[in-house]
């Protein structure tokens, strides 16, 4: 039991009822109206995750019979399940992280608020820029190697992963920025679209913290 190690759905799911305690079907909305569904293989999945988070100790669920007709149960993490899930937010970033993986990196990040931590944001930013960088030049050398002769389409398709991970180095760099408090203030107007927007989530049940960026 003690050896049990989440699914990233079953992390997702633990960073969801970090915020407060939820129902399966509160938490099944969420993946079905935000792109962290990209975490579920379908609707279904969302119970039996939830029964082996539970079954390890790593959750808690308890019957809420405020509405007699229609009894829920209400998840919430245990003290194990808590130093699980802040385990994971801490893990290190390396350039084998960037192949094949860079989803899956991306979801701890989007939680870090759970940690109320800028030291371990900074870390974290500063280990994935590093990994990027690295790999960015891995990939500029294999498209060096491409042979002239070779069909176009292969040389495109590296291209466009070389720019979806530049493109991912250049927020990584500005979010340092904004953790290091060298980030441009956000103007008035900009601020009150985003709380309007970050009512709109509330409103629909989504958890402003499973939103990277305050925003899917």
């Amino acid at each position: 039991m003690k050896n049990y190690q989440p699914t990233t759905l079953g992390f997702a799911l633990l960073g969801l009822i970090h915020g407060g305690a939820m129902t399966g079907y509160d938490l099944r909305k969420v993946f079905a109206e935000t792109a962290l569904g990209n975490y579920s293989s379908s609707p279904g999945a969302i119970y039996p995750a939830l029964a082996r988070l539970e079954e390890h100790g790593l959750i808690e669920g308890r019957e809420d019979n405020t509405i007699k007709l229609r009894p829920k149960k209400l998840y919430r993490p245990s003290d194990e399940g808590r130093h699980i899930f802040r385990q994971w937010l801490l893990q290190d970033v390396s350039t084998d992280d960037m192949r094949g993986h860079l989803d899956e990196l991306m979801l701890p990040f989007a939680f870090h608020s759970v940690l109320d931590s800028a030291e371990a944001t900074r870390s974290f930013l500063e280990g994935l820029s590093n990994g990027l960088s690295e790999y960015i030049g891995e990939l500029k050398e294999q498209s060096e190697l491409i042979p002239d002769e070779a069909p176009i389409h292969s040389r495109r398709a590296l291209e466009a992963g070389l720019v979806q991970y530049e493109a991912l180095a250049h927020w990584a760099h500005k979010a340092r920025r904004h953790f290091e408090g060298k980030a441009k203030p956000i103007p008035r107007r900009e601020a009150r679209t985003r709380k309007v927007e970050w009512m709109k989530c509330r409103v629909l049940g989504v958890k402003l913290s499973a939103l990277p960026g305050g925003r899917m």
